[in-house]
């Protein structure tokens, strides 16, 4: 957490330090770039196809911890015609879409997967079958 002071008023600003999972690979595949989940992971996060230009970000990101600012500053020396606004936007709907897919290694538990055997009595079992008929 940084603070600032402007005008003798303090003003908290949080930096968030991230980090991408180590269970992900980017792949170039029939011309398309592939982030491909591996291991548990790839049982919770989709694979997902992303832009040239995300997969430019992508290798920026795989190695070292980054923030959002130093996204958009990479972005903003790499490639011209960009405004810091529109890097903005675009960095933060990529990084929400890793989060929401658990790609980022934020310390959010992956959900649980797999199966639960159950064993039930007869009389659970014909509960169960007359509650389904009405």
């Amino acid at each position: 957490i940084y603070c600032i002071f402007i005008n003798k008023t303090l003003l908290k600003m949080e930096i968030i330090v991230m980090k991408l999972k180590k269970d992900l690979v980017l792949r170039k595949v029939a011309g398309e770039n592939i982030v491909v989940p591996i291991g548990r992971l790839s049982q919770v996060s989709p694979m997902m196809e992303i832009t040239d230009s995300t997969a430019w970000l992508w290798n920026i990101m795989k190695n070292d911890e980054f923030t959002e600012d130093s996204l958009v500053e990479a972005v903003m020396g790499h490639f011209s015609g960009v405004s810091e606004e529109m890097a903005r936007k675009d960095i933060q709907a990529f990084l929400k879409l890793l989060d929401n897919n658990y790609m980022l290694d934020n310390g959010r538990p992956l959900p649980a997967t797999g199966s639960v055997k159950i064993e039930l009595s007869q009389e659970e079992i014909k509960k169960l079958e007359k509650g389904s008929k009405e």
